[in-house]
C-alpha cells in the first residue's frame, strides 16, 4: 500500500510541476518533513524549487515572531513572577518546582485554545471558595477560615496576576512559552504579510482553537489547503473516538474534499499477532525475535518500525536488538533521568548532601561505595585504584571516610578533589559536574554516533543553562535547592537521538509515528494505562470547568492516541502488538 506522504508528494508535483516556490507545507512533526522530502526527491528528475516545510509548532512560531524559551529558563522566570505577587504562604524555589510545571501546562492549554484567562481564573477562585472541606455544611465562603484555608484560597487568587505578569515579562524580551506563540499568531495574523501563495496543512488531527483560527483565516484568503489521512472504519463510525476530531472538522469545513479517507482496514494483512509477555524485558526480547523474521531489505529501507507506548522501554529494547540490525534510527527522545550518567550525578549529590547532614566533615562509607562502584566512575578514574581503595575501606572497617583516607589512596588529582571534597556552595557543585563532563568527553573522542555522546551533550547543555540562570537570578539557591533543580528540571530533559530516518529500523514513540507508514509494525506495551496514558490530572482547573471552557480533557487525549494507533495500523502488512501480561504492578 502506498504511504500517505507519497500520495501528498504526487499531489504537490501534479499541482506545481515546475516550481514550488511560494508554497508552505505544514506537517505534524519534523520527522514527517524528512519523509515527505524523501518521497519528493524520488519523483523529481530535474532541478526544482521545493516548498518551505514546517512542523505545526514551527509554523505557528514563525507567524507569531516570538522565540519559544526552554523549560528550565521558563521555570526560573515564572518564579520571579511568583515572588513579585506572593501568596499568603510563599514557597521556596524547590517547593515551587513541585507544582510549577502544572501551572505552565494550564497556561499553555488556555492560550492554545484562546480561552480568556481572566474569565477562567476568576471563576476558578469562586469555585474554590465554594468547595466544602468538611462533612458539616460550611464552605470557604464563610468568614471564620483557618490559616490553611486562607492560604489555599490565596493561592488561587494569585494565579491570574502570575499569568498576566509572566506574559508581560516574556513579551518584553520577545520570548514565549509555546501557548503564547499560538495566541500571538491568532492576534496578529490580520496584520502579518503572508509570504506564501498557498499553505498545505497535511495529516493534522486534533486541532487547537488557535490552529483552527489560523487555518480559517488562510482559507478565507484562499491560501490554505487541508489534507487528512483516515480510514472509513473509524471516520464514518460516530461512536469511534479515533475519528472524533476529523468529524468535527468535516462539519466546520464542509467544502473540503475528504479524498484522504480510504478503506484500508478492509484489505487483508499478511500477519496480525497479539502477544502476551510477562514483564517488560520479555517484551524487548520478543520484539527482537520478531525482527529477525523480516526480510533484510525491509530492515534496511526504513519499512520496519518498533513503536513504544511506554517510552521507558527504550534502553531495554536497544540492548536486546539482534546483531542482524546494522542500521537503527531512534526517532524518540528519552528523559535524562533514565540514563546511567544522571544516576552517577545523583549518587555524587546524595553522598555530598548526606555528608553535610552528618556534620562530620567526612563521607558515609555506603554513599562513598555507591559512587566508586558506579560504571561511570571507572570511566574517569582508574578502576584498579578504585578497587584497591574499596578493599582498604572494607578491610579497615572504615565507617566515615575522611580527607586523609582519600589523600592516602588517590594521587593529587583535580577531578578526585572536586568529587570527594565536601561542597560548601552550589558553585563547587556546578564546577564539579563541568569537570566530570570534560573528562567523559575525552573518552568519547572519535566514537561516532554513540548513545553516550547524546546523553552527555544533553546533560552538558542543561548544565550550561542552569549555571547561567543560577548566576543571573537574585533569589538564594542552596545545595538542596540545586538538587531539586537537577531532579525536577534537568532529569526531565529529553535526550534527542538523531539518526538517519531513511535507513534501517525505526524505533519511535506513538507521537513520532504521525503521518508515517510502515510495512512492518511492532508495538510494545499495548496495555491499559500505557496506551492511552489514562487519567493524568496535571491541572489546577477542575474537569467540569475544562468542559465548560472547551479545554482539552483526558478523554480528548484518549481520542488523540486512539487515532494515532489506528492510523499507524491501517496500511501495515505485518502487525505485532505486544503487551505485559503480569498483573503484580496493577
Amino acid at each position: 500500500m502506498r504511504p500517505f506522504l507519497e500520495k501528498i508528494a504526487d499531489r504537490l508535483l501534479k499541482k506545481f510541476p515546475v516550481s514550488m516556490d511560494g508554497i508552505a507545507v505544514v506537517l505534524p512533526s519534523k520527522r514527517s518533513v524528512v519523509f515527505l522530502k524523501h518521497y519528493l526527491s524520488q519523483k523529481i528528475d530535474k532541478p526544482i524549487f521545493l516548498p518551505d516545510f514546517y512542523s505545526i509548532e514551527e509554523f505557528i512560531e514563525e507567524l507569531s515572531g516570538l522565540k519559544v524559551l526552554d523549560n528550565i529558563s521558563l521555570q526560573f522566570k515564572l518564579y520571579q513572577t511568583y515572588t513579585k505577587y506572593p501568596p499568603k504562604k510563599i514557597d521556596s524555589f524547590d517547593d515551587f518546582l513541585k507544582w510549577s510545571n502544572v501551572l505552565l501546562h494550564d497556561f499553555n492549554d488556555i492560550d492554545r485554545n484562546l480561552v480568556d484567562a481572566k474569565s477562567i481564573y476568576l471563576n476558578l477562585k469562586e469555585v474554590k471558595e465554594l468547595e466544602s472541606w468538611s462533612v458539616s455544611d460550611w464552605s470557604f465562603s464563610e468568614e471564620n477560615l483557618s490559616d490553611m484555608q486562607n492560604n489555599y484560597i490565596g493561592f488561587f487568587e494569585g494565579i491570574l496576576d502570575w499569568y498576566e505578569d509572566f506574559n508581560t515579562s516574556l513579551l518584553k524580551d520577545n520570548l514565549a512559552y509555546q501557548g503564547m506563540t499560538y495566541k500571538a499568531a491568532v492576534n496578529q495574523i490580520n496584520n502579518i504579510d503572508i509570504k506564501w501563495n498557498k499553505v498545505w496543512f497535511v495529516g493534522l488531527n486534533a486541532l487547537t482553537k488557535a490552529e483552527q483560527s489560523v487555518i480559517d483565516f488562510l482559507k478565507k484568503r484562499d491560501i490554505a489547503r487541508v489534507f487528512w489521512d483516515a480510514d472509513i472504519f473509524y471516520y464514518n463510525n460516530s461512536l469511534h473516538e479515533a475519528g472524533g476530531f476529523l468529524r468535527q472538522q468535516r462539519e466546520r469545513w464542509s467544502e473540503i474534499d475528504f479524498k484522504g479517507v480510504g478503506d484500508y482496514f478492509n484489505q487483508p494483512k499478511t500477519s496480525f499477532n497479539v502477544i502476551a509477555c510477562p514483564k517488560n524485558i520479555t517484551q524487548a526480547k520478543v520484539a527482537s525475535e520478531i525482527i529477525t523474521s523480516f526480510q533484510k531489505k525491509d530492515l534496511e529501507d526504513s519499512k520496519t518500525a518498533i513503536v513504544l507506548a511506554d517510552e521507558s522501554l527504550l534502553f531495554p529494547v536497544l540492548h536486546n536488538l539482534p546483531s542482524a540490525i546494522k542500521k537503527l534510527n531512534v526517532t524518540m527522545g528519552s528523559p535524562l533521568k533514565h540514563s546511567s550518567l544522571f544516576s552517577f550525578i545523583d549518587c555524587i549529590f546524595t553522598m555530598q548532601l548526606n555528608a553535610i547532614k552528618y556534620k562530620k566533615q567526612c563521607f558515609y562509607y555506603k554513599d562513598f561505595l555507591i559512587v566508586i562502584q558506579h560504571s561511570y566512575c571507572s570511566k574517569i578514574i582508574d578502576s584498579k585504584v578504585l578497587k584497591d581503595f574499596k578493599n582498604s575501606i572494607i578491610e579497615g572497617n572504615i565507617v566515615f571516610i575522611t580527607k586523609k583516607n582519600i589523600d592516602s589512596c588517590f594521587i593529587d588529582n583535580h577531578l578526585i578533589k572536586s568529587i570527594f571534597s565536601i561542597w560548601k556552595n552550589i558553585e563547587q557543585a556546578l564546577e564539579t559536574f563541568t569537570i566530570i563532563v570534560e573528562q567523559l568527553r575525552l573518552s568519547l573522542v572519535g566514537v561516532r554516533g554513540s548513545i553516550a555522546s547524546e546523553v552527555l551533550a544533553t546533560f552538558y547543555n542543561s548544565l550550561l543553562i542552569v549555571k547561567k540562570l543560577v548566576f543571573e537570578n537574585n533569589f538564594e539557591i542552596e545545595l538542596k535547592t540545586l538538587y531539586a533543580i537537577m531532579h525536577q528540571l534537568v532529569a526531565k530533559e529529553i535526550i534527542p537521538f538523531k539518526g538517519e530516518p531513511l535507513e534501517g529500523v525505526q524505533l519511535m514513540g506513538i507521537l513520532e509515528s504521525r503521518t508515517l507508514d510502515f510495512k512492518n509494525v511492532i508495538m510494545l506495551s499495548v496495555n491499559e494505562g500505557k496506551l492511552p496514558k489514562g487519567k493524568l490530572i496535571n491541572s489546577f482547573i477542575p474537569y467540569d470547568m475544562k468542559r465548560y471552557f472547551k479545554l482539552p480533557t483526558y478523554s480528548d487525549s484518549d481520542a488523540v492516541f486512539s487515532y494515532h494507533f489506528y492510523r499507524l495500523l491501517q496500511r501495515a502488512n505485518n502487525v505485532s502488538l505486544i503487551y505485559n501480561s503480569e498483573t503484580d504492578d496493577f
